[in-house]
């Protein structure tokens, strides 16, 4: 079971190394994340985007970017299609953002002609590997969904479900997370992870145990639980926290990602392939894991 960065650097290098198309290669710290994956023999990178700019930001950061191919190719929406383009034939086994805004690379993506569409809705997946938790979190979605159903939620429960499995967790924990931990009327979400922990407990959402509603503590603290007298076999003991919608995971995401130097990784699942997706202003050391994240779930 992978349970740190540590674990799935090891699994990632276990793999072949996968081609990965870079869309918009001209962002220094996708560059030196896709760079640093090379060198450690984990992916090769195809760089998608201006060859100039590529080179320019190359040589400002010391990355040695020689030996790897640059397809010259101008504008968000060319970079992306480009980018899904090389997928489609083979010639890459990976997506991953560099520049180009996360809706211009989903617009290609989940185009139905000649996007990359799986079989269920795609979602937004962020691993945190945080001190004073006793393993991995697996958080969605704070970067696609933006206000999900119940018929979203249960396929963005399976596509984290399957992140967890491939983690190597055969019966994911998952929690349904809303502001309280009682059912109320008043807050959908409640009433939604109520009906989701009833249909795992039914039978009709499988390979996971789910509870909810559940608080943000009593989710991942069994003190906190013991406290509110709370009998849950999730509580404190989560693996998948599945947020109500894109605010709070967002909010969640991005005060990990700029309050703290905790390790985290974003990889967008239910597409043909993962689809390696940070924030443009994220950390190469984000980007970094990410790449780990999306080389390990192929």
């Amino acid at each position: 079971m992978v349970k740190s960065f540590e674990d799935l650097e090891k699994m990632a290098k276990s793999k072949p190394s996968r081609k990965v198309a870079l869309a918009m290669a001209q962002e220094a710290d996708a560059l030196k994340a896709a760079v640093n994956a090379a060198l450690s023999g984990i992916v090769e990178p195809v760089l998608v985007g201006a060859e100039k700019e590529i080179k320019e930001i190359a040589e400002q950061e010391s990355l040695d970017i020689s030996r790897f191919a640059i397809i010259e190719t101008e504008g968000e929406t060319e970079c992306a299609e480009r980018a899904v383009e090389l997928v489609k034939k083979g010639e890459a086994d990976l997506i991953m953002k560099g520049r180009v805004p996360t809706a211009v690379i989903m617009r290609a993506i989940l185009d139905k002609q000649s996007g990359l569409r799986g079989r269920g809705i795609l979602s937004h997946v962020t691993i945190l590997d945080l001190p004073k938790y006793h393993k991995f979190l697996i958080m969605s979605d704070p970067g696609l969904n933006i206000a999900p159903d119940l018929e979203d939620k249960i396929a963005i429960i399976d596509n984290a479900v399957e992140v967890a499995r491939k983690l190597g967790i055969d019966k994911p924990k998952v929690a349904i997370i809303a502001a309280i931990e009682k059912v109320n009327p008043d807050m959908p979400s409640t009433m939604d992870a109520a009906v989701l922990s009833k249909m795992a407990e039914r039978g009709q959402i499988q390979d996971c145990i789910i509870d909810g509603p559940l608080a943000l503590d009593n989710a991942v603290s069994v003190k906190s639980c013991k406290t509110k007298g709370i009998d849950s076999k999730v509580g404190g003991d989560a693996d998948v926290l599945i947020m109500p919608n894109i605010e709070a995971a967002n909010v969640f995401y991005k005060a990990f990602a700029y309050l703290t130097d905790f390790n985290m990784c974003g990889t967008i699942v239910g597409a043909v392939i993962p689809i390696i997706l940070t924030s443009r202003a994220d950390s190469d050391k984000i980007k970094y894991y990410s790449i780990l994240a999306g080389v390990s779930l192929v």
